[in-house]
């Protein structure tokens, strides 16, 4: 004979605390595996900011449901978490390396510039992007500075810096001479232990690729 269900014990429930440390655990993986998406999406500037209103929409949305139906304040905190996240998390372009640059710009190789001053203008950690027909000098995040065209140049020196103010051995500079509207100069300064290094590969590789577009004249 069977036996009555009534008299079978009733399954015990799971305790609050365990069924919230599954919850958690649960919520901390869906999160873990958003993580990804959320950072390709951040690149994005577009889908970013379309992103953000919708978390700042669903962020009024609790806050409103606190406001007025009373809700717990669990969506105060909510609310309050989500709108935060929508207003300060801003998009963050993913920046472009040196190599990546000098690909767009068809560049042959990227050099250390050092410290670029050219017509008053001074800007500290410039780079020198060599293109067979110019030098483009951009700051550390690439912006363009100047452009010399490498037809037009007309002297390439580097010495000592030491005449500026600084010690001979600690500061080297390179200087850059050519025609454009009348005669036209930039100076490159490098300072500390490689400085002198540093000034004469920028010299000497700015060299090589200008001596190959010289004219070959007939003998």
């Amino acid at each position: 004979m069977m036996p009555d269900q009534a008299s079978q014990p009733a399954t015990p429930r799971e305790p609050i605390r365990t069924r919230a440390r599954r919850l958690a655990l649960a919520a901390l993986f869906t999160i873990i595996l958003l993580i990804p998406r959320l950072r390709r999406l951040r690149r994005r500037p577009g889908g970013w900011l379309a992103f953000r209103a919708v978390v700042g929409l669903a962020g009024a949305a609790l806050l409103w449901r606190f406001a007025r139906d009373g809700a717990g304040a669990a969506s105060l905190v909510a609310g309050i978490v989500l709108l935060a996240f929508a207003a300060l998390v801003r998009a963050r372009p993913e920046k472009k390396s040196a190599d990546d640059v000098a690909r767009e710009l068809g560049a042959l190789v990227v050099v250390n510039g050092g410290d670029f001053s050219a017509a008053g203008n001074a800007h500290h950690h410039v780079n020198i992007i060599v293109n067979p027909e110019h030098l483009v000098v951009m700051t550390s995040t690439f912006e363009p500075l100047a452009e010399i065209p490498l037809a037009r140049l007309r002297q390439i020196s580097t010495s000592p810096a030491g005449a500026n103010g600084h010690r001979g051995g600690e500061a080297w500079e390179l200087k850059l001479d050519w025609e454009s509207g009348g005669p036209q100069e930039a100076r490159f300064h490098y300072q500390g232990t490689f400085a002198e290094h540093l000034a004469r590969v920028a010299g000497q590789t700015i060299t090589t690729v200008w001596k190959k577009n010289l004219p070959v004249l007939p003998s």
